[in-house]
């Protein structure tokens, strides 16, 4: 078994400079990986706030509890400097508190910058003068949030701390009005409206960027044509449409929301592959063999017309129950086809290596006013995987075509597994039995044989989400270093324009190559460009997952309050030193405080990755099925705390629910890793 890297620590007088992480009274300078963090006591955080960059001078530990200890000396520069809050009305102005914890300090509002918010509204504020020694901070109101009892103020708040632009302008509003309509084969551009090309999206999606086409030939090659929504036809370099669509980078899809890329004239209307209606679209037509390669792919800028929009349900039902309505059964030879070419694209993906982590979704459904209903668990079906096949099938052909063209260009990369990270799972695997020996610097053939070896048994999930957690994101970069995940050499997002501005740049990068129209200046400028713009549409992309996974947190969370004092099957997902982190089979997770494990004295063991307790030698390991009750959802936090066991009197319900409400120095969202996983 490897052994643990030992952090070093720092001598006293030291002077750093890093990331400050505030968990409110106290935080931490985040270190180089070879050295530990240094505790920053309260009285020692100057006014640095959250994610401030800092300087640290070290010195002698006071408590003896942590090895480095230190004060900050200067805020070197501002993470933030807005901050969502509650206001209350005084006198003279008022003063505004942020909701986040971890944001220390009361803010003062002078008299007549309180935008007329009344005591109790959630306001957005920007400090203009942050807190000294001796003084609080000053701010104005820039935005009124809302009241309390408003619909959708708890989303509300979330999409104001995450900075999500959520409105569009009234000039820009109309330059998507003014977009010419006439849609005409010219020059260049290839004429499709004649092959009955189908949209298969859910039932409830109104923007619709990709559409398919299928048709075996006598040879046994397939030729696979994907359609999709020519964006950048409409959304021009420089206009307003496209400096917005930059800046928010991608479409955010919430619980009772979603906040699109491009306004509703573009994304449900003028670019949306819409049933019966003439469109442009960037189309990209392949021959595929029966091994699964492509042989060949022609892409060029087209016009189609969908002959009929399909949803995932209904092709299921036709495949697996023969049952369609009848204006489907005429396209069904052609969908058969189409799943006939998707199954040989998978096996040649799976072949090279790619992995499939086929987690369920959770969708919480909610009431008009916005009260979780319940809690839905989908697995992809069929349907959802013989599109998604075709669309990683052109994105890869894309790929290729851009490479070729020996310019910069955009590429979605998914690099290898992180060292340590890599090592915890050799641990786990080892400890749980697991007899595969994972390389030092694993292929993705590798990790596809480790998922393998443990399909169908109770440690699949936490092998799993070990597993996923040992990758790194992937993201969009100007250098082409591969996708592990898919275990491809060349891989882009070139079919959802619509939602992704990456794609969006693809499409206008695919239309220079095609007419070769720019000199050796503009393509340096363009360069330059790409870089900022592939780090730019990376950060957008994971605040729009954070954003997606807080909104999920609350609602389950919501959902979860009437179950208090129930209890519940789980299953263990992490364990900690502060305590056990559990998983419902209806996708909600949450900690068992290891203040409320009461029938014994329980250690955490490192070396095992389990909790054992000192008298009885009762053990708990990861992927262990347990019995727990629920004893506190809270919302305003997104936390939700169990107990080990079953409870059934009142008394020590109310007994084991103020046990497990200390404070906690972690959440259970630090543990959580986002399970849908964006390719």
């Amino acid at each position: 078994m490897e052994e643990k890297k030992t952090l070093l620590s720092y001598k006293p007088g030291v002077v750093l400079q890093g990331v400050y992480k505030s968990y409110g009274r106290f935080g931490f300078l985040l270190t180089d990986e070879d050295h530990e963090d240094v505790y920053i006591a309260d009285a020692d955080h100057l006014n640095a706030v959250n994610n401030d960059t800092v300087e640290v001078k070290t010195k002698k530990s006071e408590s003896g509890r942590h090895n480095t200890e230190g004060r900050i000396t200067k805020v070197l520069e501002r993470a933030n400097d807005t901050f969502v809050c509650t206001y209350e009305m005084l006198e003279d102005g008022g003063e505004a508190v942020p909701i986040d914890e971890k944001v220390d300090m009361v803010i003062v509002i002078p008299e007549g910058a309180e935008m007329e918010a009344t005591t109790g509204a959630r306001v957005m504020v920007e400090v203009t003068k942050w807190p000294g020694e001796w003084t609080d901070a000053e701010g104005k109101v820039t935005e009124v949030i809302g009241y309390k009892g408003d619909k959708g103020l708890d989303i509300d708040i979330i999409v104001a701390q995450h900075r999500l632009p959520h409105e569009f302008s009234e000039k820009l509003l109309d330059e998507a009005d003014n977009l010419p309509r006439d849609i005409q084969p010219g020059k260049g551009v290839k004429d499709f409206r004649s092959l009955p090309i189908v949209t298969i999206d859910g039932p409830d999606s109104k923007d619709l960027d990709d559409a398919v086409y299928c048709v075996k030939k006598d040879n046994g090659h397939f030729q696979l044509g994907v359609h999709i929504a020519d964006v950048s036809r409409y959304v021009t370099k420089g206009s307003l449409l496209d400096e917005e669509a930059y800046h928010r980078g991608t479409s955010v899809y919430l619980a009772d929301r979603v906040i699109p890329m491009l306004p509703f004239q573009l994304s449900n209307d003028l670019c949306s592959l819409n049933h019966d209606e003439d469109r442009y679209a960037m189309s990209c037509v392949m021959d595929v063999a029966p091994d699964g390669t492509v042989k060949t792919e022609v892409i060029s800028p087209s016009v189609v017309r969908v002959a009929r929009r399909c949803n995932y349900p209904e092709i299921n039902k036709a495949f697996h129950e023969g049952i369609a309505p009848a204006d489907l059964k005429p396209f069904l030879p052609m969908l058969e086809d189409l799943k006939e070419c998707a199954d040989c694209l998978r096996n040649n993906r799976t072949q090279r290596g790619a992995l499939d982590f086929d987690f369920p979704e959770y969708k919480v459904v909610l009431d008009e006013e916005g009260v979780p209903l319940r809690i839905e668990k989908r697995i992809r079906s069929d349907a959802e995987k013989m599109i998604e096949d075709a669309m990683i099938a052109a994105n890869e052909a894309v790929a290729r075509f851009l490479e070729k063209t020996g310019h910069t260009s955009i590429y979605r990369v998914h690099d290898h597994p992180d060292a340590e990270k890599l090592n915890s799972l050799r641990r786990l695997i080892e400890i749980m039995g697991v007899n595969i020996q994972i390389p030092k610097d694993p292929e993705p053939k590798d990790i596809q044989k480790l998922l393998e070896t443990v399909k169908g048994e109770d440690i699949e999930a936490v092998v799993q989400v070990m597993t996923l957690r040992s990758l790194p994101q992937a993201c969009y970069s100007t250098e082409n270093s591969g996708h592990f995940g898919i275990a491809s050499e060349c891989y882009t997002h070139f079919t959802s324009p619509i939602r992704r501005y990456p794609d969006l740049m693809v499409h206008r990068l695919i239309r220079q190559a095609l007419s070769d129209e720019l000199n050796k200046a503009q393509l340096k400028r363009q360069t330059e460009f790409l870089l900022r713009a592939a780090d730019h549409c990376s950060e957008t992309e994971q605040n729009a997952t954070d954003t997606e996974r807080d909104v999920d947190d609350l609602k389950m969370t919501e959902y979860m309050v009437p179950f208090v004092g129930e209890p519940f099957d789980a299953h263990i997902t992490g364990i900690t030193r502060f305590g056990i982190f559990v998983g419902l089979d209806n996708g909600v997770e949450g900690l068992i405080h290891i203040d409320s494990m009461d029938d014994d004295e329980y250690v955490y063991q490192e070396d095992t990755m389990t909790m054992k307790g000192r008298f009885s030698g009762t053990t708990y390991a990861m992927g262990m099925p347990v019995r727990v009750t629920l004893v506190k959802a809270d919302k305003e936090r997104r936390e939700v705390d169990f107990i080990m066991g079953e409870i059934h009197s009142p008394l020590n319900l109310e007994k084991k629910t103020r046990s497990s409400s200390k404070s906690r120095s972690h959440s259970k969202k630090s543990q959580k890793k986002n399970k849908k996983g964006r390719k």
